[in-house]
């Protein structure tokens, strides 16, 4: 038999077989890659996750005054509980993330690892959730993504600074002293129960609503900006 037919008929025997082999160890859909043969991760799996917190911060040798995020494929939460500043990723096979400290300025870096797939499902963005002490005060608190959502929950900084490409950004129970911005460019922009300076909100395609106990006001008068190019924006 020509070796083109062998090589033809080998690689869907491959294919068929990993395919039952996912099926048998937990069901579609999910991923398979190679690591050493193959390797099934189902979506509902415990998938683990990993502390990247950096040893001056976990030590408590340097206290966070500065949080600069920038992402191109993760869902990333920003979150007020417990009693140290963490950083968790997770899937972690799935993510690459950087993450340095210095003179309490935490960056975090992030991109998205190819892994060589045979492509039953590729599975969901990686988190990264990044947890912040009680009664702790930012600086400044800076999150960029490309793709994927940004939360923020219960927190308090001097100076805002959102930028999402495609994905929501939520604010939740969070007080701005100073100045800030919000820009998305496809995705809703949602803000509840937060204190916030005087504001002002631009949406080219998208709707918006504002509670009477956030101060609207025009935008050379604003000490916080909300823009949205498709998406809408709602304060509550």
């Amino acid at each position: 038999m020509n070796s083109k037919i062998m090589t033809g008929f080998f690689l869907v025997f491959v294919g068929l077989a990993l395919s039952a082999f996912s099926v048998w160890k937990g069901g579609l859909p999910g991923e398979v890659y190679w690591n050493n043969g193959p390797v099934y991760i189902s979506d509902q799996d415990e998938r683990g996750s990993l502390d990247i917190t950096p040893d001056q911060i976990s030590s408590g040798k340097q206290e966070v005054k500065n949080l600069v995020v920038a992402t191109k494929e993760a869902d990333v939460v920003v979150e007020q509980q417990g009693t140290r500043f963490s950083i968790l990723t997770d899937p972690v096979e799935k993510s690459s993330v950087t993450v340095s400290s210095n003179d309490g300025l935490v960056t975090v870096t992030a991109e998205e690892k190819n892994n060589w797939t045979f492509g039953i499902k590729n599975r969901n963005k990686h988190r990264i959730i990044i947890t912040v002490p009680d009664k702790m005060t930012f600086d400044k608190l800076s999150l960029s993504n490309v793709n994927g959502s940004l939360k923020v929950k219960n927190q308090h900084s001097n100076v805002f600074s959102l930028t999402n490409v495609n994905g929501a950004v939520t604010v939740f129970d969070s007080k701005l002293e100073k100045s800030g911005l919000i820009d998305s460019r496809n995705g809703d922009v949602t803000i509840r129960k937060s204190t916030l300076p005087k504001l002002a909100t631009v949406s080219r395609q998208g709707n918006v609503q504002i509670d009477k106990n956030y101060q609207n006001v025009h935008l050379n008068k604003a000490d916080f900006i909300i823009r949205t190019i498709n998406g809408d924006i709602a304060l509550r």
